[in-house]
């Protein structure tokens, strides 16, 4: 059997989920705004929305890392923003149609999601990582 090799890609936001994060957004600010609570709630409603989704699109916009390897030895090697390296171990994966969420954690302790579509990955490296996943994670009851 053939070893497996290193699956690497560069990680950028996907803006299809930009956008659903978007409509999300919009949508609670209206069910806010066309509930029947007084206006003060309201208010504090479309506050709180508003708020949450400034805090979530910035977050989301600009990822803590650049760029992620899976060697072929099984570790991960992603590269922060900031120009560090640092080693990660995945925990988990999953496969939901043609989007891939990575859950991995840092050496220093941290946890990223790392979440890939069709907009923000290619459809090889997303075949490759599907069946690598399938192989290198048991599933879990």
């Amino acid at each position: 059997m053939k070893s497996a090799t290193a699956i690497g890609f560069d990680y950028r936001p996907s803006r299809r989920l930009l956008a659903a994060v978007i409509v999300m957004a919009a949508l609670a600010l209206a069910a806010g705004a066309l509930s029947g609570a007084p206006a003060w709630v309201k208010t504090g409603v479309g506050v709180a929305a508003a708020v949450w989704s400034a805090i979530a699109l910035g977050r989301f916009w600009r990822p803590p890392i650049t760029r992620a390897v899976w060697q072929a030895g099984g570790h991960w090697r992603v590269a922060a923003a900031d120009g560090r390296e640092f080693t990660a171990e995945i925990i988990r994966g999953v496969v939901r149609g043609a989007w891939i969420v990575l859950n991995l954690r840092r050496s220093d302790g941290r946890h990223l999601a790392l979440i890939l579509g069709p907009d923000n990955c290619d459809a090889d490296t997303r075949r490759r990582l599907r069946v690598r996943l399938a192989s290198a994670i048991e599933p879990q009851t």
